[in-house]
């Protein structure tokens, strides 16, 4: 059975991106391709606001797509450094020439959100893949981003753990970025997978509650790629060095949503390069 996709205006015009600031000159600016999870968390807008504070003098063009898409502008030379979450396709986009490495910078968490009632009774489940195993076969609606992006590849991955066929009436694909499909979970009162700074930031406009979360299969790593098709890789480095750097590495742990206590973010540890 085909898989049901929902079909929405698109939030962002890849081919124009967003500007962070004022978007300077051609002189003075650098093209990053970022993840809708950093935009719509506002982990993004913390960083690169807090970028400028040590930088005044470059301006970072933000370019949001899911990081399938994210990594396709890579190639094609359209930014100049990705910030992204799909370690699979991040090693694909290495091993095929596109860039010398990809980098760990930051790591959150992915959750499985879903109505408080939680008709498949996943709350408490010993696994996510468990979770996953329980809404398909109960064939409880489930909301997916469906997009390439890193979210829809860890999804993909957790079914397959679970051994279960993601397909039906009750499986909807939305095609967007986090933001979008976790309104429509909320409002169709189905599932989701989601990075957990997203929800953070807008568990307030959902009817969904975290159920599933913790698991070391659930941790969620954003890495750096500079591709060889870079216009411009000095401007990018400056921004990838200072990310790295401790007042790069304070703003990360630093950021909060809505000024909460827990910080939704964390630096990659400095003696671990592993990927």
């Amino acid at each position: 059975m085909d898989t049901p996709r929902l079909t929405f205006a698109l939030i962002f015009a890849l081919g124009g991106g967003v500007c962070a600031g004022a978007c300077g000159t051609d002189q003075d600016t650098f093209v990053l391709g970022a993840t809708t999870s950093t935009y719509d968390s506002g982990l993004l807008e913390h960083l690169i606001a807090r970028f400028n504070e040590d930088q005044p003098g470059l301006r970072v063009r933000t370019v949001i797509a899911g990081s399938g898409e994210a990594l396709e502008l890579g190639r094609t030379g359209d930014v100049d450094l990705l910030l992204v979450h799909a370690p699979d396709a991040e090693a694909r986009f290495v091993e095929a020439g596109h860039a010398p490495r990809r980098s760990p910078v930051l790591a959150n968490g992915y959750v499985i959100a879903g109505p408080p009632s939680d008709p498949a009774r996943i709350r408490g489940s010993a696994s996510p893949s468990e979770a996953f195993a329980t809404i398909a076969r109960g064939e409880h609606g489930f909301v997916s981003r469906g997009d390439s992006s890193g979210t829809h590849a860890r999804e993909i991955l957790l079914w397959r753990e679970a051994g279960a066929a993601a397909a039906g009436a009750w499986y909807v694909e939305s095609g967007q970025g986090q933001a979008t499909t976790l309104h429509v979970a909320s409002e169709r009162g189905a599932y989701v997978l989601t990075d957990d700074a997203t929800f953070a930031m807008l568990s307030e406009t959902l009817d969904l509650e975290a159920l599933v979360e913790g698991h070391p299969s659930l941790r969620n790593v954003y890495s750096l790629l500079t591709p060889r098709a870079a216009l411009q890789p000095e401007r990018a480095a400056v921004f990838a060095d200072w990310l790295r750097s401790a007042n790069g590495r304070r703003a990360i742990g630093g950021f909060r949503v809505r000024d909460g206590p827990e910080a939704l973010f964390a630096p990659w540890p400095r003696d671990d390069p592993a990927n």
